[in-house]
């Protein structure tokens, strides 16, 4: 089928660099590898995503596993510092123009009630058809629930929407799902990415 529907992630996407980013400043923080930090992560990030516990509990959590406590402070520090980033204009630009050719744009994000607010804040429910979050859908990507609920609100079938998220994980489910997954890397990857797809940019 035709995409009909372009679908975002927030963090990572639409608002500040990309996850691994952050990923290597924490790994460095802490000097752990890679596996060792994510596996810590993932076992307790549905919690956060799903508003059952907060940022500094997920992190106390994250650093016990670690063994890394005494690391607190510095995780928080580059935590909020990357939540306090701004929202990136040449990629609100892009869901505009999508919009305005035709496409059906949303936002799905694993993300706290607080973070939700912010974005009605920012007024981003002007720029998407819609907007979901995890801790009010209480479906947290990659489950498959996730997406059904957000294509049903879109208004199409899965297999004619084309999802782009910073983070692997969240895509996992993608060939699954039957959506067409974009992991994003930079606007220019991403621009490339979506005229390959045939989708027009400009």
């Amino acid at each position: 089928m035709a995409i009909k529907a372009i679908g975002f992630d927030y963090g990572g996407v639409i608002k500040g660099n990309p996850g691994a980013i952050f990923g290597a400043g924490i790994t460095n923080i802490l000097n752990v590898t890679d596996e060792q930090f994510y596996q810590a992560y993932y076992r307790h990030n549905k919690a956060v995503n799903r508003g059952e516990i907060s940022w500094p509990e997920l992190w106390k959590l994250v650093l016990s596993d670690l063994n890394k406590s005494d690391k607190f402070q510095e995780v928080m520090a580059l935590h909020n510092q990357v939540y306090n980033q701004s929202l990136n204009s040449n990629m609100l630009e892009l869901v505009d123009t999508l919009r305005k050719s035709g496409y059906k744009v949303g936002l799905l994000s694993n993300n706290t009630l607080d973070e939700e607010a912010k974005m009605m804040s920012l007024h981003l429910e002007q720029h998407f058809d819609v907007l979901q979050v995890s801790a009010s859908t209480g479906f947290v990507k990659p489950e498959p629930e996730a997406f059904n609920t957000f294509i049903k609100d879109l208004g199409v079938a899965m297999d004619e929407l084309v999802f782009i998220d910073d983070s692997e994980k969240s895509l996992s489910t993608a060939k699954e799902c039957g959506y067409t997954p974009i992991l994003f890397k930079s606007y220019e990857q991403l621009i490339a990415a979506l005229q390959q797809l045939g989708i027009a940019v400009k």
